[in-house]
């Protein structure tokens, strides 16, 4: 088990990150991640009270290179641009429990040129798989149908690109989710350039408040 910040586990082809980025929100509390059983990761935190619609950390299994992380790329299968991205698919199987406030979500780093850094990022790609308490996406509702509604969030401060957000109607918590359809849903309207690189596919709870256990029993990610 390690609780420090951004601590992090390597297994074949994944990372997992103890991903603790605003805890200044609420002074106390503490996140850890266990040590991984092959493709089976988890992890638990105790936070307290959040006066924000911020969440504190993103605790995530990452597989790619993610700009924000000095590892480096976990596969050789990423980045890689977006009109060579054939099929983009991800498999999950977990459980979750939370006294406070979560997602369970998807994350996706675009960048212009192979080079993943913070610097590069042109865009980010939210996939909400399920979520509790008073949290929506980060940016404005834009649109919806009978799968999933659409946030876009625009670049502010220091955060110089945008981010898609789709919040599923549905809860998934065990099944396929086709990531690359996601992605040339945004390049049909024109809001992802095909010539961007995706970095990296990152899966794992965004956390506001409260306490909590996620348990992935498996998971896996393609790409052709």
């Amino acid at each position: 088990m390690k609780c420090e910040r951004y601590a992090s586990y390597e297994v074949q082809g994944y990372y997992l990150v103890n991903n603790v980025w605003n805890d200044a929100q609420v002074g106390t509390g503490q996140q850890c991640i266990n040590v991984p059983n092959g493709k089976s990761f988890s992890w638990n935190w105790s936070w307290g009270s959040n006066p924000t619609y911020t969440p504190i950390s993103y605790p995530s299994v990452i597989f790619g290179n993610k700009p924000w992380d000095p590892q480096g790329s976990s596969t050789p299968l990423l980045p890689r641009q977006v009109s060579q991205v054939k099929q983009l698919n991800a498999t999950h199987d977990y459980a979750v429990s939370s006294s406070g406030r979560y997602n369970v979500a998807y994350d996706l780093w675009l960048t212009e040129g192979v080079q993943s850094s913070k610097a590069t990022i042109r865009v980010e790609i939210m996939v909400w798989i399920e979520s509790s308490g008073d949290v929506q996406p980060y940016g404005d509702f834009e649109e919806e149908n009978d799968k999933y509604s659409l946030y876009i969030g625009q670049p502010e401060g220091d955060r110089s690109w945008h981010c898609y957000s789709f919040q599923l109607k549905k809860s998934l918590k065990s099944g396929p989710v086709n990531l690359g359809e996601y992605i040339q849903i945004l390049v049909k309207k024109q809001l992802v350039n095909p010539n961007l690189y995706v970095a990296d596919v990152e899966f794992g709870t965004e956390i506001w408040d409260g306490k909590g256990q996620m348990d992935i029993k498996s998971y896996q990610v393609s790409i052709t």
